[in-house]
């Protein structure tokens, strides 16, 4: 679908039928795409709530819960894609974490990888959900691997999609740089900013979303600036050591891991960290692939990983 095309039909839509989409969510034809996008994946919104945030979150397909939990920056709907995949063996469930996507912005909480795992906790609580198993990008995977060693009794398995809290990744290009100049590539201000950091996050754009849909994340990201920097220098200023608590913890797995060769944001070096601590885990190495796995290669991630959870039965 065309962007010409989309806004065409969209007009025609609102005239007939005026809507708005739910609060928190992008609203007008950029919003309307997203949904649809939600919709061909299997996916419907819902929400959730826990201690002063309400928690949109999507559902789909059936089977075991796996809950995929986002990156710095990112929403629920970084998994569409890949849920598609999914939906055929697993009850999906995608989660927007407290203070990015469409969940409340509380500009005096706190978003600390401890605060943000006790939180994933009342979410699966509040879900009902029972051992469910877990999947996430980046800032997600840092929170779901602290989950599994926090709450290991209560975690099925963890799907590690470039995690954060790797020592060995800062040597990536956007830590280099903001450890040493203090720039923070992941919080653009601007459109011309986001298009670098689309940039920076895939190795290669796939064709994900038309322009206005790029516009109005962009004019998202501009308007979370000031939480994000802050949350982002939050991140760093603590120690990256995801591998020592699970080491030190009593989750010994199932894991997977799966890092892209040419990720700019977290270094692939982390990969090797993480399978250390966690000898048993699958590590699947993917060439030509940025920090976004889930996103610029939907199908074979999810390919292998419908295999190797067959495996784990």
């Amino acid at each position: 679908m065309t962007a010409t095309f989309a806004q065409r039909l969209f007009s025609q839509t609102r005239r007939k039928n005026p809507f708005c989409l739910p609060e928190g969510e992008i609203q007008g034809l950029a919003g309307w795409l997203i949904a649809l996008e939600r919709s061909a994946c299997g996916l419907s919104r819902h929400e959730t709530r826990i201690e002063g945030f309400t928690i949109p979150y999507l559902k789909g397909g059936q089977g075991e819960p796996l809950v995929l939990v986002h990156g710095f920056g990112g929403s629920k709907d970084n998994f569409n894609r890949f849920a598609a995949k999914l939906t055929q063996h697993f009850t999906v469930y995608a989660i927007d974490v407290p203070g990015f996507g469409g969940s409340t912005r509380n500009l005096q909480a706190e978003y600390d990888i401890p605060t943000q795992t006790r939180r994933l906790h009342q979410i699966i609580q509040s879900l009902g959900l029972s051992k469910p198993h877990l999947a996430g990008n980046s800032m997600g995977g840092w929170i779901s691997g602290l989950y599994a060693a926090t709450y290991p009794d209560e975690t099925g398995s963890v799907l590690f999609l470039a995690p954060a809290g790797m020592k060995a990744s800062w040597k990536s290009e956007a830590l280099r740089l903001y450890t040493e100049t203090g720039e923070i590539l992941l919080t653009p201000s601007n459109l011309a900013e986001y298009e670098r950091f689309i940039d920076l996050v895939m190795y290669k754009r796939p064709a994900f979303a038309p322009k206005v849909v790029i516009k109005a994340m962009a004019a998202r990201a501009a308007k979370d600036l000031e939480l994000n920097q802050r949350i982002y220098k939050t991140f760093k200023s603590g120690e990256s050591d995801l591998a020592s608590q699970l080491q030190a913890s009593g989750f010994k797995g199932p894991a997977m891991i799966v890092w892209g060769e040419n990720d700019r944001v977290l270094d692939v070096a982390g990969a090797d960290e993480l399978k250390q601590a966690l000898p048993e885990a699958e590590l699947m190495r993917l060439k030509k692939t940025g920090h976004a796995p889930m996103m610029e290669k939907p199908a074979e991630v999810a390919q292998a990983y419908v295999a190797w959870r067959k495996v784990l039965r």
